[in-house]
């Protein structure tokens, strides 16, 4: 955003002195709020608010000036409009900042400066206009609100969740415990920007710190709010006006099952008085209530939204896009698709037939090239953001503009229906898309018939949004009036040409815009023959060419602007009437924008699916009984596109009861991560309707997909990595079933070297023996993988390395059994360590390895060595025993008889482990 400052203070001293006293008293603020003042023609920032806007804007911090005088100097910076537009979108829509505009109400040097507009991260009402005009609303601006309870020993949680773009309030109440576990997934699958709760009664809450650790995790913007604004005494009245009522439905949200959630309510409340939603006549029997059903969705939490990459990873250090699985999938064509895919990443069904139907649409678009292509290039890149302007027309903010944007895609709905309908009778298209479709077409044909009587058509393609002049006998006259002018200025563009050598139309064209109206304009090529040619002004130069008037067109464009402004004040009544018709279309448009967007995330599935290095397979999604998650060359989708990249793809097969737990080993950046995060993705891929990077899968319905890979400091949250993994492990320990899949990477790092191997071994022994779910556990503690000697369902896997001539090479081929070496000293030397330095780890490597460096017959074979140890471990266990239990009055060569006896029968089980230890 770096840019240059081009706007100067235009403040005297006393004004300047008299707004520094006053901005001296205004209240404390958080760093994350952000104050702006309204000067009308230019905006200011002031203090620290300055030097964090200058930064950001123009990267320097020398466009401050100090106002006022010593010793009350302050920094100030100056934004025109577009900077401060631009500012106001990378707060609110990127950093998540809250902002307030203030505006004098005073004159002269007076300074009475109040709050004009506020907004926040889940609040962008006010900003609306600013944010969206002509913009398409690609993210969602979810506010939640959080009631807490107590029922016996259980925290209960009322929650409310208000999407004003949807028209949508979700309400539900749960039990939950000290960690809020069931919040944490509430808040990935509705997705919120910000959160009110109740302002806590003390400094040191363990409740509300919890609460709030649980929200920064989540990158959730904590909104504190007085406890009586959550008081339900009204939401009776602010409800009844909201809801959408259906036909011959009681118009009183008592009689909903909805309303009978109490801390829910309490919390709807909260929401409604912080939006002021009652306030805004648009919004008036606009809502639905609903009850969010969290048992139709696949559990997930933030641990796996973050370790299988699911959302770009965005801060405001590095605000860079990075590679994701939304993006990989969001190849979708309109605004209310790019949303709904957002959503759906993180809902996935648990609907066995839900699931197989979005298959089944996928799969028609997946084989139909034409239907797919034309689909995406020639009708839904054309359809603007219907749910958007369907929110404006309800609220009476729609333009004649918005008006024709729904009329021209309604033109359009007909041709795509027709082209739907012929590729596909598949039961599934006709269900979701082909009737839905179909029936609301119909549903709008009154509304495009309202439009071609009304609008002018012709004037509304060139850009100009007028009522048809025939409407009465003034706007004829000043149509009449206008087309006269436009006939002049046409002449003018033939002068111009000729006086320029130039061909009308083509190298020299009239148009015109609502800043400078009409001019000419020219390509930058051209631009050496207006220099020194008095006769033309130039207005601005840019990549589009230079456009340029003289005074002929200017007072032609002057009288042409006046005659407008005329037509625009006696069209004014009907433009009313216009939008205020096409409101009590409102419903049916934002359906139209539903189907639509169901429509285009189908197509951009399809299209990654097919376009992909190698193609995307259906998976056969079966019942959870079936207990299967098999897996055929999984690969990694953002590695495989990777330039470069020649990805090694693996199989997974897990079955439950029989091999559902693997235990991985191999050395570091040998493809363990990828591997069991490659499968976590193709399970959540399945689960959203999507086709999955393999040659074939099935898997059956998952409840859960958890995670625990890589965790860092986080020293603002005051968690340490060991901390922090062992939070996301205990949240994977209290939620995970036999239906559940768990990824755990290098597990118990961040302790001593035996405390992290326990608690590694503790975990996968609890997840592979009682909760009996699909785990895939890698690890550096080669230890666990005994386990697999104890539980038969636990299997080894290990990713190859190739050593020669100490050099090595990952060959990142996922194999059956265990690691038989690590590779850390061949690491070593790859990276140069000093020669000394090797040797001396190798020399300690021998000493601490101990037992574990015996040669003896077997010990060749992991497997078998590892089952040649564990039985002279138990040989040596109970000779120890022998020993302690012998009578401590016997003589020493009574003693020394005995232990030669025992000895005699341990060396009798010809056991190599203990011969060889025998022989040292």
């Amino acid at each position: 955003m770096a840019v240059q400052a081009n706007q100067q203070f235009n403040l005297d001293q006393p004004t300047a002195q008299g707004f520094v006293r006053f901005f001296k008293n205004l209240p404390p603020k958080s760093s994350s709020t952000i104050r702006i003042f309204n000067r009308q023609d230019y905006y200011t920032l002031h203090g620290s608010d300055a030097l964090f806007a200058a930064e950001e804007i123009f990267r320097t911090t020398s466009v401050c000036k100090m106002i006022g005088a010593e010793p009350n100097k302050i920094e100030g910076v100056v934004l025109n409009k577009n900077h401060f537009e631009a500012f106001l979108r990378d707060l609110l829509l990127v950093k998540q900042y809250r902002v307030e505009v203030y505006v004098n109400q005073a004159s002269g040097k007076n300074q009475d400066w109040v709050i004009e507009y506020k907004g926040s991260p889940g609040n962008l009402l006010q900003f609306e206009s600013i944010l969206f005009d002509n913009k398409d609303i690609i993210a969602g601006s979810n506010i939640i609100a959080v009631k807490l309870g107590t029922e016996g020993k259980f925290k209960v949680v009322g929650l409310s969740c208000v999407d004003v773009v949807s028209t949508l309030i979700s309400v539900c109440e749960f039990k939950d415990d000290d960690t809020f576990t069931n919040l944490e997934s509430h808040f990935v699958t509705l997705a919120p920007k910000e959160c009110l709760v109740v302002q806590p009664p003390g400094d040191n809450n363990p409740e509300f710190n919890t609460l709030k650790q649980l929200l920064e995790r989540n990158n959730v913007v904590i909104t504190l709010r007085k406890k009586s604004e959550f008081s339900s005494d009204t939401i009776v009245q602010d409800l009844n006006t909201l809801i959408r009522f259906k036909k011959g439905q009681q118009r009183n949200v008592q009689s909903f099952p909805e309303f009978n959630l109490n801390l829910a309510m309490s919390a709807t409340a909260a929401i409604i008085k912080y939006l002021d939603l009652t306030s805004d006549q648009g919004f008036v029997n606009q809502f639905v209530l609903k009850e969010v059903e969290q048992s139709r969705y696949i559990r997930l939490d933030s641990a796996a939204i973050k370790a299988l990459n699911i959302e770009p990873r965005t801060d405001s250090q590095n605000p860079n896009t990075s590679a994701s699985i939304l993006t990989l999938l969001d190849k979708c064509r309109t605004s209310q698709g790019h949303r709904l895919l957002a959503q759906w990443i993180r809902q996935p069904l648990r609907d066995l037939a839900l699931i197989k139907e979005r298959h089944d649409i996928v799969e028609i678009l997946f084989k139909d090239n034409d239907l797919r292509t034309t689909l995406s290039d020639d009708y839904l890149r054309r359809v603007p953001d219907l749910q958007s302007l369907a929110k404006k027309l309800a609220r009476k903010k729609g333009s004649l503009q918005d008006v024709y944007k729904i009329w021209l895609c309604g033109n359009n709905l007909p041709q795509m229906l027709e082209k739907l309908s012929n590729a596909s009778n598949v039961a599934a298209m006709k269900a979701m898309i082909i009737d839905p479709l179909e029936e609301l077409i119909r549903d709008l044909d009154k509304f495009q018939q309202m439009v071609e009587q009304t609008i002018d058509l012709e004037a509304a393609e060139r850009g100009d949004f007028m009522v048809r002049p025939d409407f009465d006998d003034e706007l004829k006259e000043h149509k009449s009036d206008m087309e006269d002018i436009e006939k002049k200025l046409h002449r003018q563009l033939q002068k111009a040409a000729d006086d320029l050598s130039m061909d009308a139309g083509k190298s020299i064209k009239l148009e015109s815009n609502q800043l400078n109206g009409y001019y000419f304009r020219i390509t930058l090529k051209e631009e050496k023959v207006l220099r020194n040619n008095k006769t033309y002004t130039i207005l601005d130069s840019n990549k589009g060419g230079v456009r340029f008037q003289n005074n002929k067109v200017r007072d032609l464009n002057e009288e042409y602007m006046c005659v407008r402004e005329k037509y625009e004040a006696a069209q004014k009544s009907v433009v009313a009437e216009i939008t205020s018709i096409a409101a009590g279309y409102s419903e049916t448009v934002k359906s139209i924008g539903t189907v639509i967007a169901n429509l285009d995330v189908f197509t951009s599935f399809a299209g990654v699916a097919l376009n992909s290095q190698k193609a995307f397979v259906r998976p056969e999604i079966l019942p959870s009984d079936a207990g299967i998650l098999n897996l055929v060359q999984v690969r990694h989708p953002l590695l495989e596109i990777q330039e470069g990249v020649d990805f090694i793809a693996n199989d997974v097969s897990l079955k439950r009861g029989e091999s559902h737990f693997y235990i991985i080993t191999g050395p570091n950046m040998g493809g363990k991560s990828t591997y069991i995060r490659s499968a976590g993705v193709a399970a959540l891929l399945a689960h959203i309707g999507s086709f999955v990077p393999c040659d074939k899968a099935s898997i059956s319905l998952l409840d859960c997909i958890l995670a625990r890979i890589g965790a860092d400091d986080s020293q603002i949250k005051g968690l340490s990595t060991f901390m922090a993994e062992m939070v996301e492990t205990a949240a994977i320990i209290r939620t995970a079933t036999c239906n559940s899949l768990v990824i755990i990477d290098e597990l118990g790092r961040g302790t001593s070297t035996y405390e992290g191997c326990g608690i590694a071994w503790a975990i996968a022994e609890h997840l592979a023996k009682e909760v009996k779910c699909y785990s895939l556990f890698a690890t550096h503690f080669h230890e666990i993988t005994r386990l697999a000697e104890q539980v038969p369902a636990v299997e080894n896997r290990h990713v190859t390395a190739l050593v020669t001539d100490d050099r090595l090479t990952l060959l990142y081929k996922v194999m059956p059994g265990i690691c038989d070496q690590s590779f850390g000293i061949h690491v070593a030397k790859m990276a140069n360590f000093p020669e000394e330095v090797i040797e001396f780890a190798k020399r300690k490597q021998r000493e601490l390895e101990d037992v574990q460096g015996k040669v003896f017959e077997g010990s060749d074979d992991p497997e078998k060595r590892r089952k040649i140890i564990k039985e002279g471990q138990e040989l040596i266990a109970d000779f120890a025993q022998k020993c302690k239990s012998l009578d401590k009055s016997l003589s020493f060569d009574e003693l020394k008889s005995k232990i030669t006896v025992f000895k005699e029968e341990i060396l009798a089980h010809n056991n190599p482990y203990v011969n060889v230890l025998m022989s040292d």
